[in-house]
């Protein structure tokens, strides 16, 4: 909500978003990753889809698309750049598009040009979202509630440092208005999830990831992890 009221009723970039960019590095935020009972299953492609792109990267992709419109014309290079000992899946993702047309965007954004990256085995720790238009930008964290949202005019200087308490539970507020709409007690608004929105994110992660897997959508591409193009390019094989 406070992301949606700065762009789209105060206009703190301007008229219209002309760049997102996210940067994930590392590890560190993602749970379930205990080694002692084998590989996790968030690094598993039959039971996760791919590597940790699907249960970390999802978030970020629905964000944008909730925020400024659907990802389209995506490209991506997906590899498994220091992992290889370790699991099939790949470690690394960068991902390219550009906002298209919509009904729900906070603000104009049609054109605006989308770059994501995640390292997953970087050493360092980045995790940064930068939304940019003619008249600043915001920076902040994607995958954390209880970071700060800094406001940025179009020299990079802060203009503003919005800080947040750290919620208990940051994810109930939404399951709490799903939950309300599925039992009919919509007098506090319907959901903002949808299951369009989930079907969209999905596309544009398969697109980032097709080259990787040999394609996505077509097979069960888990059951031949040894024709990946990107696992026989690490080397695996």
């Amino acid at each position: 909500a406070t992301i949606r009221r700065l762009i789209g009723d105060e206009k703190v970039l301007g008229d219209q978003v002309t760049s997102i960019k996210y940067t994930l590095q590392g590890s560190a935020m993602v749970r379930g990753l205990d080694w002692t009972g084998g590989l996790p299953w968030r690094l598993d492609a039959r039971q996760a889809g791919g590597g940790l792109v699907m249960d970390v990267g999802c978030h970020v992709v629905d964000r944008i698309d909730y925020l400024c419109g659907p990802i389209i014309h995506v490209s991506g290079e997906a590899l498994n750049r220091r992992s290889v000992q370790t699991q099939d899946v790949e470690d690394y993702v960068h991902l390219r598009g550009e906002i298209g047309p919509s009904s729900w965007a906070a603000i104009a954004s049609v054109g605006a040009t989308v770059e994501c990256t995640w390292d997953f085995s970087a050493s360092s720790s980045v995790d940064e979202l930068v939304i940019s238009g003619p008249k600043g930008s915001l920076r902040m964290a994607a995958m954390s509630p209880s970071l700060p949202i800094f406001v940025l005019d179009a020299d990079g200087n802060t203009v503003e440092e919005i800080t947040f308490d750290t919620l208990p539970h940051a994810a109930l507020p939404l399951i709490q208005t799903i939950t309300d709409e599925l039992r009919g007690m919509t007098s506090q608004g319907s959901s903002p999830s949808r299951g369009s929105n989930s079907v969209r994110t999905s596309a544009v992660l398969d697109a980032a990831l097709d080259t990787y897997y040999g394609g996505r959508r077509q097979d069960a591409f888990w059951d031949r992890p040894s024709t990946w193009p990107g696992r026989l390019q690490s080397g695996k094989w």
